[in-house]
C-alpha cells in the first residue's frame, strides 16, 4: 500500500481526511519537527498533502524543508486549502508544488486527484517508458525533415550512426571523459538524430533545390540551426525540459560551428562549441561528403577521410579528428552497410 504523508495540525480535519485516505493508502502524520527530515529519509513516503489557509501558512515552510531533501527529490507535493484563495493559489504555483485542492471537495475527487499525481510521478521515473516516449517522437521528427529535405537521402539517421561510432571511440579512448558519460549515450543518440531539425522551418524552394544554393539561398538555408534551437527552447519553457532537450538544442544550433571560429550561426571558436556538436560537425561532413547529391557525386571513404582530416584544427576539433582516424575502418563499415542495405 503507497504511504502518504499528512500534514494537518488541526486534528479534526486530520482525522476527517485520514478516513477518507486509509482504505487506499497508509497514511502516516507529520513526526516532530525535529524529526521529519530523519523520518523522510528513512521512509518510502511517496506523497506528501500539505494543508493551507489564510490563517495557518505552515504548509509552506514545511514544503521548502521537504523539497530540499534528496530522497523527496520530484515527488508530489498537494495542497489542501478550506476556501478558495487567490493568493493561496498564486503561492502555490510559485513553489512549484504538484496540485492544488479546494475543500470541500469529494472523497472520490480527493482520492482521483491523488492518485494522478502519483501516476505522473511514476511514469516521469519509469526509466525505459520515458526513453521509449522519447526515442519514438525524436525519431517521428526525424523522418518529418527527412521526407521533407528529399535530396539528402536518410542523412539524420546516416549521419547518427557516425556520430555514435565517434562517441563510443572518445569514450573508450577516455578523451573528454570530464564531459562525456556512457550513461548519456541514449539521451546524445536521440539529441543527434535532431540535428536538422530546422529544416522544417526552411522554404521547400531552397530546401528541396536539386543545384548548388547561391549566396542568398545559403544564407536563408543557415538559419536552420537557429530554428532547431527555437524549437527546443520552446519545448524546454512548455516541459521544463529534459538533459536530453538541452543536449539536443545545442547540437541543433552549434553542429556547423568551426573549431576556427570560421563557422556559424556564432562563430564559436574552440571549446566554446559544445563537444556534442564538435562529434556532430565530422559526422554530419563525414555524411554529406559520401552521400551524392544531384549535383554531385558520392565520395569515397578514402577522399572523405582525406578532407576531414585536412579540416584538423580549422573546421573540426584536432583531438576528434584524432579519434576519427582511429576509427576510420568503423565509419567505412558503416558506410559499406548502408551501400549493402539500399541494393
Amino acid at each position: 500500500m503507497r504511504q502518504i504523508l499528512l500534514a494537518d495540525y488541526d486534528r479534526v480535519m486530520y482525522d476527517a481526511l485520514a478516513q477518507v485516505l486509509q482504505d487506499t493508502y497508509q497514511v502516516t502524520p507529520l513526526p516532530p519537527t525535529d524529526g521529519f527530515k530523519e523520518y523522510l529519509i528513512n521512509n518510502k513516503i511517496e506523497l506528501v498533502i500539505l494543508t493551507v489557509s489564510e490563517e495557518n501558512t505552515d504548509g509552506f515552510v514545511i514544503f521548502e524543508q521537504i523539497k530540499d531533501i534528496p530522497e523527496m527529490l520530484g515527488k508530489p507535493i498537494v495542497f489542501l486549502a478550506e476556501q478558495s484563495n487567490t493568493w493561496i493559489e498564486e503561492q502555490i504555483l510559485l513553489i512549484g508544488a504538484q496540485d492544488y485542492i479546494n475543500l470541500p471537495c469529494t472523497a472520490a475527487m480527493l482520492l482521483r486527484k491523488l492518485e494522478n499525481c502519483l501516476d505522473l510521478y511514476h511514469l516521469r521515473n519509469n526509466k525505459e517508458y520515458v526513453e521509449k516516449y522519447q526515442d519514438a517522437i525524436a525519431f517521428s521528427f526525424a523522418e518529418l525533415v527527412d521526407c521533407r529535405d528529399e535530396t539528402t537521402g536518410g542523412h539524420l539517421k546516416n549521419s547518427t550512426r557516425y556520430f555514435h561510432v565517434l562517441l563510443e571511440e572518445a569514450l573508450e579512448k577516455g578523451y573528454y571523459k570530464d564531459i562525456l558519460r556512457p550513461e548519456e549515450v541514449g539521451d546524445l543518440l536521440r539529441s543527434a538524430t535532431l540535428h536538422d531539425i530546422g529544416k522544417i522551418g526552411i522554404n521547400d524552394d531552397v530546401l528541396r533545390k536539386t543545384s548548388p544554393l547561391d549566396y542568398h539561398e545559403y544564407e536563408y538555408m543557415k538559419t536552420h540551426t537557429t530554428l532547431g534551437k527555437e524549437a527546443f527552447e520552446k519545448i524546454i519553457r512548455e516541459t521544463g525540459g529534459t538533459r536530453w532537450l538541452y543536449l539536443a538544442k545545442d547540437i541543433a544550433y552549434c553542429h556547423h560551428e568551426h573549431w576556427d571560429g570560421s563557422g556559424y550561426p556564432n562563430g564559436l571558436k574552440g571549446e566554446e562549441i559544445p563537444i556534442y556538436a564538435r562529434i556532430m560537425a565530422i559526422a554530419d561532413v563525414y555524411d554529406a561528403l559520401t552521400s551524392s547529391r544531384s549535383y554531385k557525386d558520392a565520395y569515397p571513404h578514402q577522399r572523405a577521410m582525406e578532407i576531414i582530416l585536412g579540416g584538423k584544427g580549422s573546421m573540426f576539433d584536432p583531438e576528434l579528428v584524432e579519434l576519427f582516424e582511429a576509427a576510420n575502418d568503423r565509419f567505412e563499415e558503416v558506410l559499406l552497410q548502408r551501400y549493402g542495405n539500399s541494393n
